[in-house]
């Protein structure tokens, strides 16, 4: 089985001074499925205007999670990186983890070097304006939204992504539907109130420091519309 994807849970609305926990969950379609690795798992939070700073993520039963207290008002930003390394792919399909050389005995048809990217926004009351880009492998960018219409900007390594399907989930909600970013990198949604996963991917070819014939990349923008 190939790795499972990231997102991050935390309350929408919170006050300044006051203590907010979040989860970094692990799995598919707003289940979580496991436990990501602490090891390859980080966490940073980003004030408004501000450079992002670490979190110390722990271990919380079935999750990992982290706190941070905000100071300031206006919307924050919580951004999540999860390292799978590298997986092999054999010829009927499995996915193994480790380089093609670990897979004794396996025939492997390429191998992957996977990078998860996550990102959701918290409110420190009041929800303008909100942040652009943060200068992630893989990213997405949502713009203020007008109405239930959610444009977002999908970015690979600081530049706009075109023609990348865009995954939307919704929390209790059956099945998915996509859009597809045009030249400028941009798709835009009508997501009506609930809680939301948009999941974009990228695949490009490996490099050395990979040890992959590929690497692929994932981000994921967890939302709350109200």
């Amino acid at each position: 089985m190939a790795p499972h994807n990231i997102w991050l849970d935390c309350a929408q609305w919170v006050s300044v001074g006051k203590t907010v926990a979040c989860r970094f969950q692990y799995g598919h379609h707003m289940e979580a499925q496991g436990k990501a690795s602490p090891g390859r798992a980080r966490l940073w939070v980003a004030a408004p205007g501000g450079e992002p700073v670490e979190l110390a993520l722990v271990e919380d039963g079935e999750t990992l999670s982290a706190e941070f207290s905000p100071t300031v008002r206006g919307v924050y930003a919580l951004l999540g990186e999860y390292d799978p390394g590298v997986w092999s792919v054999t010829t009927d399909g499995r996915h193994l983890p480790g380089a093609a050389g670990e897979q004794a005995g396996e025939e492997v048809v390429r191998t992957i070097s996977y990078g998860h990217f996550a990102k959701r926004l918290v409110f420190v009351e009041k929800d303008t304006p909100w942040p652009g880009s943060f200068g992630r492998e893989m990213e997405i960018v949502p713009l203020q939204p007008a109405g239930r219409e959610q444009e977002i900007l999908i970015q690979y390594r600081g530049r706009p992504l075109g023609g990348v399907k865009v995954y939307v989930h919704g929390r209790g909600r059956a099945g998915a539907r996509y859009g597809v970013t045009g030249p400028d990198g941009k798709v835009e949604f009508g997501l009506p109130a609930g809680e939301w996963l948009l999941l974009a991917r990228h695949e490009s070819p490996g490099t050395a420091a990979d040890g992959a014939n590929v690497r692929v990349t994932s981000a994921v923008l967890a939302l709350t519309r109200s």
